[in-house]
């Protein structure tokens, strides 16, 4: 009987007691908050013009590329085009 009477004894001082109280909206707002959600735009458009202008520069050099290989003679050929024949 000691270890019920110890066992009432305990959830009696458990009923007694206060629940702590925890305030956390302020935090909760904090991190829905706006402002903390300031992405820059101006790092992605930098990201996208020189993506942009290195696609340009790449496509140019392929489209040269490509008009060579159109033409599997042209490989042959393209030395002797620099040679004037007469």
């Amino acid at each position: 009987m000691d270890t019920l009477d110890a066992i009432e004894k305990l959830a009696q001082q458990a009923r007694r007691e206060k629940t702590p109280e925890f305030n956390v909206a302020d935090r909760i707002l904090y991190r829905l908050s706006p402002e903390e959600d300031k992405f820059s735009f101006i790092v992605l458009e930098l990201i996208a013009s020189v993506s942009a202008v290195t696609a340009s520069v790449v496509g140019y050099f392929s489209l040269g590329a490509l008009r060579t290989l159109t033409s599997p003679l042209m490989q042959f050929l393209t030395p002797l085009q620099e040679i004037r024949l007469w």
